[in-house]
C-alpha cells in the first residue's frame, strides 16, 4: 500500500516538473519577440473615426483636399424622347357623301391653306356623286313647290278679300308657304354641305347646273398633308379618311418615366430636348401633361411637352434626348464621386478637422447623397466636379464621370479629401480591428 502511494506521488511530481519547464520555455520564446510598436505608423487612429498624420505622409499617399462650396446645380432626369403630331391641331377629312374621286390635288407632305388664308382654302379633291345630283333635284323641286304655293297664296288673299273664300283658306295657304320655305332652306343647306356657293345654287336651274354632279372638298385648316388615303378613280366612302391635315408649327414630344422617378416629375418642369437629327438646335419646352395610367408592361408613365416647330425641322417620330430639370439645385453641395466612400447603403467622406504642431487630422463623416444626372444641359459647376467613383472595395461603383450631390453631412467651408479617401478608409478599418 505504501509502495503504491509513493509511485503515484512520484508521477504527480514528474508532471509538475514538466509543466514548469514548458512555462519557462514559452515565456522565454515570447520574451525574445519584440513588442508591437505603432508609434512609427504614418496614419494613427487617435479617436473614433479620427486619423492623425503628417504632411510628409499626406504627400506620399497622394492625398488632396478641396474646400466645400455651394453652387446652383440643377438635378436632371434624362429620358428618350419621341416627337408626334400635336393632335389638337390635326383634322381628318372625310367625304360628306359617297362618290367617285375624279381629281386629287395635293401630294403627301404638301403645304395646304385653310379657309382663313388670303388665297382661300386649297382644293383637296373633287368627287362625282349621285347624292349631289339628288340634292340638286330636291332643291329644284322645293323651289318649284315654293313658287306654286306663293302664287296660290296671292290668289287666295284676293278671293278672301272679295269674300269668295272663307278666312280658313287663307290660313291654309299661308301655312303651306311657310312649310315650303323651310323645305327649300333645308335643300339649300344640303347643297352648301357639298361645297356649292350661293352663286352655284342660283344657277342650278340652268342646263349646266342640273348636269353638274361634282362637289369639291377643300382643306379645313392650314398645314401639311400628313396622311393621304385616296387616289383618283377610287370610290370615296364617308367612313374612310381621305386626308389628314396637320398644323406642324408645334409638335408634341413624348417621354417615358419609370415608376421610381414619378415622384420627381411635375407639370410645368422645364425640359430640354436634343434631337438626333438636329443636335445643334436643342428645343426648350415644359411638361404639360402626365399620364394618369401606368404601362403594365414597362412600369413607366408617359409625359408630354409641346415644342415650337415653326422652322419645320421636326417631323413626327423623330427621336432625341429629353433632359428634365426635376430640381433647381439652389445652393447645392456637389463633390466628385472620388470624395465619397460607400459601405452598403451608407456613404462617408473625410473632412480635415485639425492642422497643428505638424499633425493633420481627418475625420470620417457620414453623409446623405443623391446623384446629379450629368448629360445634356449640365451646368459648368457640376461638370468640373466629374471624377471616377469607387466603393470601399476599390472596384468601380458605376459613378464614373458622375458628380454627387451631398444633401446632409457637410457645410460650406469644410475641407474634404477629394483624392486618397479610400486609403484613409482602409486605415481606419485595419486599425479598428487590432
Amino acid at each position: 500500500m505504501n509502495k503504491k502511494i509513493l509511485k503515484v506521488t512520484g508521477w504527480i511530481g514528474f508532471i509538475f516538473v514538466v509543466a514548469a519547464v514548458s512555462v519557462i520555455c514559452v515565456r522565454g520564446i515570447h520574451a525574445a519577440d519584440p513588442p508591437t510598436d505603432t508609434s512609427n505608423d504614418p496614419f494613427k487612429l487617435v479617436g473614433k473615426d479620427l486619423l492623425e498624420t503628417t504632411q510628409e505622409a499626406i504627400n506620399t499617399a497622394g492625398i488632396h483636399t478641396m474646400t466645400v462650396e455651394t453652387r446652383d446645380v440643377p438635378v436632371t432626369l434624362t429620358l428618350t424622347g419621341r416627337t408626334g403630331l400635336n393632335l389638337e391641331n390635326v383634322t381628318h377629312v372625310h367625304a360628306q357623301f359617297g362618290g367617285k374621286v375624279k381629281r386629287v390635288a395635293p401630294e403627301l407632305g404638301a403645304q395646304v391653306n385653310g379657309p382663313d388664308s388670303a388665297g382661300g382654302p386649297t382644293v383637296l379633291c373633287v368627287i362625282e356623286s349621285n347624292d349631289l345630283a339628288q340634292a340638286k333635284a330636291n332643291y329644284l323641286q322645293a323651289r318649284v313647290q315654293f313658287k306654286l304655293d306663293q302664287d296660290n297664296l296671292t290668289r287666295t288673299r284676293e278671293l278672301v278679300k272679295s269674300t269668295v273664300l272663307a278666312d280658313k283658306f287663307l290660313l291654309d295657304a299661308e301655312s303651306a308657304v311657310t312649310k315650303d320655305a323651310a323645305v327649300l332652306e333645308a335643300a339649300r343647306q344640303q347643297l352648301l354641305v357639298f361645297g356649292l356657293n350661293q352663286s352655284d345654287i342660283e344657277q342650278i336651274d340652268t342646263q349646266q347646273g342640273r348636269q353638274r354632279m361634282d362637289y369639291v372638298i377643300t382643306s379645313p385648316r392650314s398645314g401639311v398633308v400628313a396622311e393621304k388615303g385616296v387616289t383618283g378613280g377610287e370610290i370615296a366612302d364617308p367612313t374612310i379618311n381621305l386626308f389628314t391635315i396637320a398644323d406642324t408649327s408645334t409638335m408634341w414630344v413624348w417621354g417615358d418615366v419609370y415608376e421610381r422617378d414619378l415622384r420627381r416629375i411635375k407639370v410645368g418642369e422645364a425640359v430640354r430636348i436634343v434631337f438626333t437629327s438636329d443636335p445643334e438646335h436643342p428645343r426648350q419646352c415644359k411638361i404639360d401633361w402626365i399620364s394618369p395610367v401606368l404601362d403594365p408592361n414597362t412600369h413607366s408613365i408617359r409625359i408630354r411637352g409641346v415644342v415650337d416647330n415653326k422652322d419645320g425641322r421636326l417631323l413626327a417620330d423623330m427621336y432625341g434626348t429629353m433632359i428634365v430639370t426635376v430640381d433647381t439645385g439652389k445652393d447645392a453641395i456637389v463633390l466628385p464621386a472620388d470624395c465619397v466612400i460607400r459601405k452598403g447603403d451608407d456613404a462617408y467622406v473625410f473632412v480635415q478637422s485639425g492642422n497643428a504642431a505638424g499633425k493633420t487630422s481627418f475625420r470620417q463623416v457620414k453623409v446623405t447623397i443623391e446623384p446629379v444626372d450629368v448629360g445634356f444641359g449640365v451646368s459648368d459647376s457640376a461638370a468640373t466636379a466629374i471624377s471616377a467613383g469607387r466603393d470601399n472595395s476599390g472596384s468601380d461603383a458605376g459613378n464614373l464621370g458622375r458628380p454627387i450631390r451631398v444633401v446632409e453631412g457637410l457645410r460650406p467651408g469644410d475641407v474634404v479629401v477629394c483624392s486618397g479617401a479610400l486609403g484613409l478608409y482602409t486605415e481606419i478599418e485595419q486599425q479598428t480591428k487590432k
